[in-house]
């Protein structure tokens, strides 16, 4: 099992006979869930011999939505930390939960949660001045790069081919997301369009960064997919 901690960052360990009906530690380890555990030091991994739940989050378990938010929350944890480094992860990935479990929205809270663990894990994008030459970016639409992790300039754009256009309304908000502090980007105001632009561009700079897909990103997809589908037609032929 990976186990995110406060002191010692991201840790793995081994949690013999999990698997089994009555194991007394099955309960207390479930992804997603804050738990106290005492480890047994291994010749190459700790063992885990007692776990007690500290936190659950009921609240997010009962709704589909919210359940696929915490997942992806805890895979993007998982990917961006590398073993016994980044303890601040601990605090960012459970005050992101609590506030998920209160019901804060998803999207702005996703997105701070992304901005703030890419800049504890040193991948802080750059929003304000050019990734190449430093010089401030302005404009109602700007280009940026996942790959480079930030805004290129009109002079420098050149260098860059895979450089995409970013509106300048996107970057106004991604801006404020990462200068903080959380209750005051939480107060934004996103429309659909908005939202999507925001979560398009902190999904490919997370790709980017980490290599990969997101099995979770897919999940919200399919929720989201299946929630917005129209219902199926229930007609039944009436008989003479």
């Amino acid at each position: 099992m990976t186990l995110l901690t406060p002191a010692r960052g991201k840790v793995d360990a081994v949690a013999k006979g999990v698997l089994r009906p009555r194991s007394k530690l099955a309960g207390h380890l479930e992804p997603g869930t804050q738990v106290e555990v005492m480890l047994a030091q291994g010749r190459t991994l700790d063992v885990i011999t007692q776990a007690q739940t500290v936190a659950t989050y009921a609240g997010i378990r009962g709704d589909l939505d919210r359940l696929g938010t915490a997942m992806y929350l805890v895979e993007v944890t998982d990917r961006l930390t590398v073993d016994h480094t980044e303890p601040a992860a601990f605090e960012l990935l459970a005050a992101a939960l609590e506030r998920l479990e209160r019901g804060d929205g998803a999207h702005l809270l996703t997105r701070t949660f992304e901005m703030d663990l890419l800049g504890e894990t040193g991948f802080r994008p750059q929003w304000d001045v050019c990734i190449a030459c430093g010089r401030t970016v302005e404009g109602e639409e700007v280009a940026w790069t996942p790959s480079g992790g930030g805004v290129v300039c009109s002079a420098c754009r050149p260098r860059y081919p895979e450089a995409e256009g970013l509106a300048g309304t996107t970057l106004k908000v991604l801006r404020a997301i990462q200068r903080g502090p959380y209750d005051q980007a939480a107060r934004i105001r996103l429309n659909p369009v908005l939202a999507a632009a925001l979560e398009r561009v902190m999904h490919d700079l997370v790709r980017s960064v980490a290599e990969r897909d997101l099995g979770s990103q897919r999940f919200i997809e399919a929720v989201r997919r299946t929630a917005s589908a129209p219902p199926e037609s229930s007609d039944v032929a009436s008989c003479p």
